[in-house]
């Protein structure tokens, strides 16, 4: 079944799609348009919900976060149908453009992305919609090619996977735990209020909220560095911590997330 809910707030459409084979969701990503941009498209599993949800849309620009499946999963449908401009980072182009592989667990949740085989634009250093203007900032760490969007005159941010919650206790294989904080960090030095996050929008106090992931991510990954230091292993890290392994959780997403990735992140193991 797929699912939406919707709601707006000021200029900005919020778009909640959810898919499960079985009864309610158990993912739901944000997809969100700003007069005539679109920013992220949803699961590949949505597809027939999001055609039909945009199809009386005037969407002529199409803005990726990053290339991950939940975002990107409606871009080649959604280009086509709108003839519209896709704009992403370099590393997300080329992952759009060739396709990328997806374990089981992606696939049943999400749904295989179609390649978009057509041009895909750089950002521009500023883009400009009817009434409104979006200052990209490169924010790596959740993944190589993360990219978020300021309003600065609202103080709006789409934050794509930058924020999702304060107290992470799980990373997917591949992401980077320092680069996420300087990502934080640079873009706390912006003034904003509104987060508009993929997963769970802020819709006052984004800011503050930002900042308390900094603060945890700090003292989180403080802490792994000085255990590591005095000789504990990524084991004895993880239960000084009273972190909890969810072995079952890790069977099913094929080892692909885990609370270790994200310990032996903190400490730089790649």
């Amino acid at each position: 079944m797929q699912y939406l809910t919707y709601r707006k707030f000021a200029d900005v459409e919020l778009f909640r799609f959810g898919y499960a084979p079985i009864g309610k969701p158990w993912f739901n990503v944000y997809c969100f348009i700003l007069d005539n941009v679109l920013i992220d498209t949803a699961q590949a599993h949505c597809k027939e919900k999001v055609s039909v949800t945009f199809q009386h849309k005037n969407i002529e620009k199409i803005l990726l976060t990053h290339f991950h499946e939940d975002h990107s999963g409606n871009v080649t449908t959604l280009a086509h149908e709108h003839q519209a401009e896709v704009f992403a980072h370099p590393l997300t182009q080329e992952k759009v453009k060739q396709g990328f592989d997806l374990y089981l667990y992606e696939k049943v949740l999400f749904g295989q992305v179609k390649p978009y085989t057509k041009q895909i634009h750089d950002f521009p250093v500023i883009i400009e919609t009817p009434h409104h203007k979006l200052l990209p900032i490169y924010t790596p760490g959740h993944a190589d090619d993360h990219t978020v969007f300021l309003e600065p005159e609202k103080g709006w941010l789409f934050s794509g996977d930058l924020f999702v919650g304060i107290k992470i206790r799980i990373f997917r294989k591949g992401e980077k735990f320092w680069q996420q904080v300087e990502s934080l960090k640079k873009v706390l030095q912006y003034d904003f209020d509104v987060l508009f996050c993929g997963h769970h929008p802020r819709l006052k106090e984004g800011k503050q909220q930002l900042q308390a992931k900094l603060q945890y991510f700090e003292d989180f990954g403080g802490n792994v560095r000085n255990m590591h230091q005095k000789g504990l292993s990524v084991k004895e890290i993880i239960q000084a911590m009273h972190l909890r392994e969810n072995h079952l959780v890790r069977i099913l997403v094929s080892n692909d997330v885990s609370v270790r990735y994200m310990v032996e992140a903190a400490i730089g193991i790649e």
